[in-house]
Parts: C-alpha cells; sequence; structure tokens
C-alpha cells in the first residue's frame, strides 16, 4: 500500500509517496497536483506527513539532514548504491560527478554518476542538487519539472538548493 502527503514550497509543489517500510518517491511539479477522492494513494501515514515536515523544515533553513526511513526495494541495486553513496554527500558541501564516481567505486563513471542523478527519485532528500561539473559550474538538474534539465528553470532550483546550504552552512559555523 502506498500513502502521500501534500505540500507548497517556494520551489513548487511537492508530493511525498511513502510505503509501510519508507519514502520511497518525491513527486515534484510546479502545479498542483490532482488527486482523485478515490485513489488509494491519498491516504497519508506516519513517514509521508514526517518526510513533508522534515522537508518544510530542511527548505527553511532548519534541517539540514533527513532523518526517515527510505524504501528502495523497487530500484534496481545498482541505482540503490549510487543513491546511497550521494546520501552521504554532506550538507553545505558540493562534489564533482567525478568525485561521486570516485566515491562509488570508479572515479571513470562521470556519466553515469550524472544518470543516477537524473534517474534519483528522491531528490532533496537524496540530495542529487549537490553533485555539479568539474568547474563548479551549475549544469543540468530534473528537480521540480519535466522540462530538460539543462532548462533555466530546473538549473535555477539547484542554484537556490545549493545557495540555502551555503548560507546555512555557514550561519550554523557562526553559531
Amino acid at each position: 500500500m502506498t500513502y502521500s502527503s501534500i505540500t507548497h514550497t517556494p520551489l513548487g509543489y511537492m508530493r511525498a509517496i511513502t510505503t509501510d517500510i519508507g519514502v520511497c518517491r518525491l513527486d515534484w511539479q510546479q502545479t498542483p497536483f490532482t488527486i482523485q477522492p478515490d485513489q488509494i494513494d491519498n491516504q497519508q501515514n506516519d513517514v509521508s506527513r514526517e518526510t513533508i515536515s522534515q522537508l518544510n523544515a530542511y527548505l527553511a533553513g532548519k534541517r539540514p539532514k533527513f532523518t526517515l526511513p527510505l524504501d528502495l526495494s523497487n530500484i534496481a541495486p545498482t541505482l540503490q548504491k549510487w543513491l546511497l553513496v550521494l546520501n552521504d554527500v554532506p550538507y553545505g558541501e558540493t562534489i564533482s560527478y567525478a568525485d561521486f564516481a570516485d566515491l562509488w567505486g570508479n572515479r571513470k563513471a562521470a556519466r553515469a554518476a550524472g544518470g543516477a542523478c537524473q534517474r534519483n527519485p528522491l531528490p532533496i532528500i537524496v540530495p542529487c542538487h549537490r553533485v555539479l561539473k568539474g568547474d563548479g559550474s551549475y549544469d543540468n538538474y530534473s528537480g521540480g519539472d519535466n522540462k530538460n534539465p539543462q532548462h533555466p528553470d530546473n538549473v535555477y532550483r539547484k542554484q537556490w538548493l545549493i545557495e540555502l546550504e551555503a548560507q546555512n552552512f555557514q550561519n550554523q559555523l557562526a553559531s
């Protein structure tokens, strides 16, 4: 059985999809979700509500780390490994695709690292926005819309998330 909870954020509408095991997907779009009253996933559970609560706190700069159970059971083992490695990239830091590939176990797999970021079903929660080009520039981002990952609106959302973390990371160091 799946459950869902929805929120409207400064970056668009987000819907946490969860199972009895944990959060399995974060849908993110720029228009409200249409929910039919008879849809089974119109029901919430504790994990879907907690996912939205932590997501809102993160976007307000009050939560540097998500502490949610993840359900990656419907994801191919190779992508699971990419996501688990990606989940360890610290808040407020960025890495290159090559460095991400190196952490995964094959520095030459930078292109595959980018593909793993694009297929991430849990944007923000599993922080694919923290992965940049080797020169530190922003390039692709699929979060928030189904437009081309190079679309300026998508790249803007990636930059927004990185700047949010950088600002709050500096504030945490200062306190």
